[in-house]
């Protein structure tokens, strides 16, 4: 009953805080703009100072400007989190049980008979099975209803084995849902609030009225990121007013503001390195709580069966398809503790969420590159990460990993030993004795070869 009650609170707190946020910046925008603006620096009382008109529309244009990025970040990333939240769909066994007690519902407030009642009891019970869905027993784990790996018995697997990688449980399969009743895809955690799975769930946010997740992280990021310059911008100009004034009279709504505009500064300060550091190392809020010692459970395909040696590790396989010509073998591969298989690396990482081009950086209009799954290889791009376990196993050779690390890498290396090479003149001109020496030495060792053979000595 306390969950329940915790659950309804969460809820009517992310109804709430939306609409006192707004009425906090309209009511800083009233004193900036009409106390400030206008009637200390545009239009002041003679008996104050005289007008400061530059001041006075410079602080209007950037606080303008501020403003509108801000309330356009906010209702994009509002309407995102409302349209759009992330959800995953729920599995066919939950749609068969919510239908059944409502059913039940309906005939408790009917009043059915004693006999209707042990009928329908009975019907409970144990569910018949439809469209190849085998329903769980009670006292059983719905899982434990499926096959190892018999897509008629488990529907929805489908989607998982045509890819080539994808999370897993220690059987091979992939990670169950009880509350949904379904498969969870991977990067996805099943929210309390809600009580639905999100894919690559953030945190449930009464800021923003619900959960930050993959169709919402870029927006979130871009929210708090603008809160806080649009903060402290709001914060150094009115500290500097207040102490003008601190020696004739300060009017309250002056102080209210510049309190207001310190709390929230260091709040969205502290959310927006917060925000960025999971962007650059793509992981999520939740999955930071155990970054360091999460051990991550792949199904990897196995393109071939590889000749095992005595001292590679052994691992478990599982194969997927009822057609024998047409199966797909998985290695069940883990990762070192703290590795993430999604790391591709700060920048394309930072580029997987706020977008490809810089103005994607700074607008909130396009979703994040990450939200879509149209790859054939995984849901998510994977990192070197897998690419190692697949080669400690096995699966590709040693020469393959290499082959396909990041080149990127290593012209980084030749730009930096170029350029330190270019900034140090010394440096340049021992290359270049070097390079004259190694010359010299070819030639002199031909000369001594040619005498050598014109004398007849045979080495």
């Amino acid at each position: 009953m306390a969950s329940v009650n915790q659950k309804a609170i969460n809820l009517w707190t992310a109804r709430v805080i939306p609409v006192v946020l707004i009425g906090l910046a309209g009511y800083a925008t009233w004193v900036v703009i009409v106390l400030v603006c206008i009637e200390y620096l545009l239009k002041p009382s003679p008996t104050i100072r005289e007008p400061r008109p530059g001041a006075g529309i410079a602080i209007l244009t950037v606080y303008a400007c501020l403003l509108l990025f801000l309330a356009f970040t906010y209702f994009r990333l509002a309407y995102t989190v409302i349209a759009n939240p992330g959800y995953t769909p729920r599995g066919p066994q939950w749609h068969a049980q919510n239908s059944s007690k409502r059913r039940s519902r309906r005939s408790s407030r009917a009043e059915a008979s004693p006999p209707d009642l042990e009928k329908q009891n009975g019907s409970l019970g144990e569910q018949p099975a439809s469209n190849g869905v085998l329903s769980a027993s009670p006292g059983v784990p719905a899982s434990s209803a499926y096959g190892p790996a018999d897509d008629a018995l488990a529907p929805g697997l489908q989607k998982f084995y045509k890819r080539d990688v994808f999370s897993c449980e220690s059987d091979g399969r992939p990670i169950w849902c009880s509350t949904c009743l379904n498969w969870k895809l991977d990067r996805a955690h099943h929210c309390r609030e809600v009580g639905r799975c999100v894919r690559k769930m953030d945190h449930f946010c009464p800021w923003v009225g619900g959960i930050v997740s993959e169709t919402s992280q870029k927006f979130f990021v871009l929210f708090v990121c603008w809160g806080s310059i649009y903060c402290v911008f709001v914060l150094i100009f009115m500290a500097k007013f207040v102490a003008e004034r601190a020696h004739t009279g300060v009017n309250i709504h002056w102080i209210v503001v510049l309190c207001m505009a310190g709390l929230f500064s260091l709040f969205l300060l502290g959310m927006s390195g917060s925000s960025l550091q999971f962007v650059f190392q793509n992981t999520t809020t939740i999955e930071n709580l155990s970054r360091k010692t999460k051990v991550w459970q792949l199904a990897v395909l196995m393109p071939r069966v590889p000749a095992h040696s005595y001292n590679r590790p052994p691992y478990r396989t599982i194969t997927y398809g009822q057609d024998p010509n047409n199966t797909r073998t998985f290695a069940i591969l883990h990762s070192r503790p703290g590795e993430n298989p999604w790391d591709l690396g700060y920048f394309r990482n930072f580029k997987s969420v706020m977008g490809e081009h810089w103005y994607d950086w700074i607008l909130p209009i396009k979703p994040s590159p990450c939200a879509n799954h149209d790859r054939q290889d995984c849901q998510f791009e994977i990192g070197p990460a897998v690419e190692r376990m697949k080669s400690e196993v096995g699966i590709i050779s040693h020469t393959a990993f290499d082959e396909e690390k990041p080149r990127r890498h290593r012209r980084r290396r030749r730009r930096r030993s170029t350029h330190s090479r270019s900034a140090d003149p010394a440096a340049e001109n021992n290359e270049t004795r070097r390079k004259e020496r190694r010359k010299k030495g070819r030639g002199h060792s031909s000369l001594r070869n040619e005498s050598r053979r014109d004398s007849g000595v045979d080495r």
